[in-house]
């Protein structure tokens, strides 16, 4: 059964419940006689009725049906109460219109014609038996016999007839007017929230944070994006003055309204204290306005510039190296030239009899230096003209411990240093020049000895991902410092007094010519840790290529 007939059933019983409690109070309460016996016949007529709905309402589930019978039960109950109470003369008259009413909101004009034709028929059919006697007025009624007139009646007639039409087409009028305004008011709202969905997702799917602020500066919405470049929960930031959120101080951004209500945007950088690191963020205000044009508050766009601004320095030191390669190629070449001359001179003049003892030990010393600086130029020219690859497929482990090995047996590690290895898996093949990618093992295992003058421990593990074979060099040593961690990969700039400055720019040089990537992680004090990633080479023998370059983080 429809729900609007069960509604329709509850209702009626609810009434007519209350109309029997009503009489039976009466009656017992006053003590002169009542006529309201009809009443109780007019409830038992409608109890019944109401059973003969519930039963038809499980046998024929159309929603039509069922209200066209319960209307046409209610117009017969009608009939019946005004029978009762007077006739012609009853002022129950009125009930008619209840049903042509309910019927005419529940099924429109159609079903409001018919229940006003069917109180018509009824009612005038009533009419016209007590008018011509054939149904006698009942003994017990609230109203006196009257005789009518033919005028009366024909009047009385036309009056309720046109009422109950007229009441018909109002009603289904306005029902069926409601009901269109429903349909296109649920059409709204469900444009409405297809639209809210849309904006939702577009604002939770955007890569850049965005929090709005009320006119005061509160914070009142923040995106997914926004709390994971600001690594908090969506409670840590609402509520909280955009002060406290760290992208202004209190006059900064009095200032700042200033210039927005000038129609100025803000846009400006900010160093953000995150829990793994500082992190770059730019951001950008501007103010937020209703739909009338009134200001309701200010929204902040922003994103991590982090990422981008190592690609800058990248870029910068790519862009330095080069302009030194350029540059200093032809100088060493220029140098390298007269020094073998002078070099080849001094040997000569050391090789006469008539020379000193102290000039023998100043004629060593020219010598010891000149070779010294055609090594540095040597290295120099190697890492500005690099050697031509060799690649082969080749066990990194194994050309990993070599290293290790070479570098234990070497008198640069003391009695003070330790190297622990974690090199997993034990054998791993690998695309790439073996010579190459040894001495970048060299350069950087020498470099964490260096790192740790007094002594220390140099952890050597590996691990592969994502198609990608890392190797991680950690030492517990000195550590570096911003300044030191922007120049660690430039030519002729170290740390150490015995360095030349040319091992980590020819080891990252060499990193980049195959496809990967060093990354560098240091804290003053704290030592540091420098992971080299190299792509693997895939099941059909091709090198995996990756971005390439050096990433510093401090």
């Amino acid at each position: 059964m429809p729900s609007d007939a069960r509604m329709l059933i509850a209702v009626r019983v609810v009434v007519v419940t209350t109309l029997l409690m009503a009489s039976l109070i009466i009656q017992y309460t006053v003590t002169e006689l009542l006529p309201i016996n009809y009443i109780y016949l007019t409830a038992v007529v409608t109890y019944a009725l109401t059973l003969v709905y519930i039963a038809f309402g499980q046998l024929v589930p159309s929603r039509r049906a069922n209200l066209l019978i319960q209307v046409g039960g209610d117009l017969l109950v009608e009939t019946l109460l005004v029978y009762f109470t007077g006739g012609l003369d009853s002022p129950f008259s009125f009930l008619y219109l209840v049903s042509i009413i309910t019927a005419s909101m529940l099924l429109y004009r159609r079903g409001g014609l018919l229940a006003a034709s069917g109180a018509v028929i009824l009612y005038g059919a009533l009419a016209d038996l007590m008018y011509y006697e054939i149904l006698p007025l009942p003994e017990q009624s609230l109203v006196s016999a009257v005789p009518w007139t033919s005028s009366r009646l024909y009047f009385n007639m036309a009056t309720n007839f046109a009422g109950f039409y007229a009441a018909a087409l109002l009603t289904s009028y306005i029902s069926e007017k409601l009901q269109k305004t429903f349909e296109e008011l649920d059409v709204n709202r469900q444009n409405l929230a297809e639209l809210r969905a849309i904006n939702q997702n577009v604002v939770d799917s955007i890569p850049s944070g965005l929090i709005t602020l009320s006119s005061y500066g509160t914070a009142s919405f923040i995106n997914p994006a926004g709390c994971a470049i600001l690594q908090s929960a969506p409670l840590a930031i609402l509520g909280k003055h955009v002060t406290e959120l760290g992208f202004f101080t209190l006059e900064g951004w009095n200032d700042v309204r200033v210039s927005l209500a000038a129609g100025a945007i803000i846009r400006d950088e900010i160093e953000f204290p995150a829990r793994d690191a500082t992190r770059n963020i730019g951001f950008a205000v501007t103010p937020l306005q209703t739909l009338d044009g009134n200001p309701s508050g200010y929204t902040v766009i922003f994103q991590d510039l982090t990422e981008m601004k190592r690609l800058e320095a990248q870029l910068r030191l790519k862009d330095r190296m080069a302009a030194v390669g350029e540059l200093s190629a032809g100088i060493a070449h220029e140098i390298r030239n007269p020094l073998a001359a002078i070099a080849g001179s001094v040997q000569v003049l050391k090789g006469s009899a008539s020379l000193t003892q102290q000039e023998q030990r100043l004629m060593s010393i020219v010598l010891k230096e000149s070779e010294r600086l055609n090594k540095t130029i040597a290295e120099f020219l190697r890492f500005v003209r690099p050697q031509e690859r060799h690649p082969v497929e080749f066990d990194i482990a194994a050309s990993l411990a070599e290293a290790l090995d070479l570098l234990m047996n070497s008198s640069e590690l003391s009695t003070e240093h330790a190297i622990r290895r974690e090199i997993y898996p034990v054998s791993f093949q690998l695309m790439g020049d073996a010579d190459q990618i040894r001495q970048v093992f060299w350069n950087l295992a020498r470099n964490a000895v260096q790192a740790m003058p007094h002594g220390g421990t140099l952890t050597v593990s590996t691990h592969v991902h994502d198609d990608t074979y890392h190797i991680l060099f950690s030492d517990n040593g000195r550590g570096m410092s911003d300044a030191d961690l922007q120049r660690l990969f430039q030519p002729f700039r170290t740390n150490f007094p015995s360095g030349t400055g040319l091992g980590m720019a020819i080891s990252y040089r060499i990193v980049q010519e195959h496809g990967g990537r060093i990354e560098v992680v240091s804290r003053p004090g704290q030592g540091t840790t420098i992971t080299v990633s190299l792509p693997v080479v895939s099941h059909a023998g091709v090198m995996v290529r990756r971005p390439s370059g050096a990433f510093i983080t401090a």
